[in-house]
């Protein structure tokens, strides 16, 4: 397999420890051309390793490569039925229900539930098909109607206020929870009319996203992309295109931040061709700028600047009250905009015009209701100032974060403190007094002491 990959043993343990690095295992950062030698020589991997190493295949010969294609034992894999990632293999509410008790019931399957680039090929060619069978797997007893609806549309609405101020940790389980009892329940229901049964699917896929972004907040990105695949599903059995677009641009900015940015840009262009003439103008920004975001990351500046002015145009002209209800609760706005543009911008190495976009979104957004967006965004223009040689600026703005996040459970902070640590460490011996007391304070939320 070494061989089909054309990799030398120090390329595929580089590899393996970038899979791992992505799904936040430490343990390999050792990992070797010697470890290579022994995998090669018939020694077993322990623990998740052989997921890493058959995610890696996957990713280098563009198909999907199993544990036990490699000759490795599978007691580290998750069954077939749990994997959560396949688009046909049953029903949306069934696969969601499987994914979801997994979750609740056994401890290690968020850690066992590896981040697969394979999955983001997503099947618009077939949606109608896979929408079908799902639809013939329905037909249940109990009654759903408006009520119900206006329920669900209520918690979803709760529940991210409540993700925003307090992060993707905190009542992730909860949502979960009620993924798998109340609204599946909902979901195998008898619906009074077709326009009921597709209202229902719509805000089940929204509480499905929820709990997708939750996991990608907590860091747990195996977990969110399964949950973002059902959200998908449930949309386009709900013939909901633009809420399907959502999601597809949630798995863009996941896929973006974990370092794919080629994967990245081709979910968000999935995202505006499934959405095109059926998104409100903001919906149709927001999808607008994870394009920019994905030109960014493959260094297309001209396409980058290009989405940019784009998706500022859209959101000009967007009228609040008429955007869907995922736009209103997540609340796509100027501040929201211009953090992604930032971000864009930053990895551009664009690093004056990128403070000025994250002062911008600073400036415009409602820090109480957006607490971890807005410790996230004074964190990068701490960054960026700090990469122009001005530490106490960004000294400055870090101790700004690290004031929002008194009781934000959120992964993304988490590594936003572990970065205020690395950079600070460039410094070694000529670290200013101030910058270590800032140090000493990240070392002490990391801790779990705030």
């Amino acid at each position: 397999m070494i061989k089909a990959c054309h990799w030398s043993y120090d390329a595929c343990a580089a590899a393996v420890r970038a899979i791992a690095r992505e799904n936040n295992d430490d343990d390999l950062r050792s990992c070797d051309r010697s470890h290579v030698g022994h995998w090669v020589a018939g020694v077993q991997p322990s623990g998740l390793t052989p997921r890493y190493i058959a995610e890696a295949v996957s990713r280098r010969l563009d198909q999907p490569i199993w544990p036990t294609d490699l000759g490795f034992l599978t007691h580290g894999s998750l069954d077939a039925d749990l994997d959560g990632l396949d688009w046909w293999r049953h029903d949306a509410v069934t696969d969601l229900v499987t994914v979801g008790r997994a979750d609740l019931e056994r401890r290690a399957f968020a850690l066992k539930a590896l981040y697969s680039l394979a999955a983001l090929a997503v099947p618009l060619g077939t949606w109608q098909e896979i929408a079908d069978r799902g639809r013939r797997a329905q037909g249940g007893r109990v009654a759903v109607g408006r009520g119900e609806i206006a329920a669900v549309r209520e918690m979803f609405a709760i529940l991210s206020r409540a993700d925003e101020q307090f992060g993707g940790g905190h009542a992730r389980l909860a949502v979960v929870q009620y993924l798998t009892t109340d609204i599946a329940g909902y979901l195998r229901g008898r619906f009074a009319t077709e326009d009921d049964r597709k209202a229902m699917f719509s805000a089940a896929s929204q509480i499905a996203w929820l709990a997708g972004w939750k996991g990608f907040d907590s860091s747990e990105h195996g977990l969110a992309q399964r949950y973002f695949v059902q959200s998908v599903r449930l949309a386009n059995e709900a013939d909901d295109r633009a809420l399907a677009s959502f999601t597809l641009r949630a798995m863009a900015h996941q896929a973006v931040d974990l370092g794919h940015g080629q994967q990245a840009l081709e979910l968000a262009d999935s995202a505006l061709y499934w959405s095109h003439s059926r998104a409100t103008p903001a919906a149709t920004a927001l999808f607008t700028t994870l394009t920019a975001r994905g030109y960014a990351a493959i260094g297309d500046r001209k396409r980058t600047i290009a989405a940019i002015t784009k998706a500022e145009g859209l959101l000009s002209s967007a009228d609040p009250v008429s955007e869907p209800v995922w736009i209103q609760t997540t609340q796509f706005t100027e501040a929201a905009l211009a953090h992604e543009t930032g971000r864009a911008l930053q990895d551009l190495g664009d690093l004056a015009e990128s403070e000025r976009q994250f002062r911008r979104s600073v400036t415009t957004r409602n820090q109480t209701a957006k607490r971890r967006t807005h410790a996230l965004t004074v964190a990068y223009l701490a960054e960026v100032q700090c990469a122009q040689g001005r530490l106490q600026d960004a000294t400055k703005n870090w101790n700004l974060a690290l004031d929002s996040l008194c009781g934000v459970t959120s992964g993304r902070t988490h590594g936003a403190v572990k970065n205020i640590r690395t950079r600070l460490s460039n410094f070694g011996p000529r670290l200013p007094a101030f910058a270590q007391r800032l140090d000493q304070r990240a070392a002490a939320y990391l801790r779990g002491k705030t």
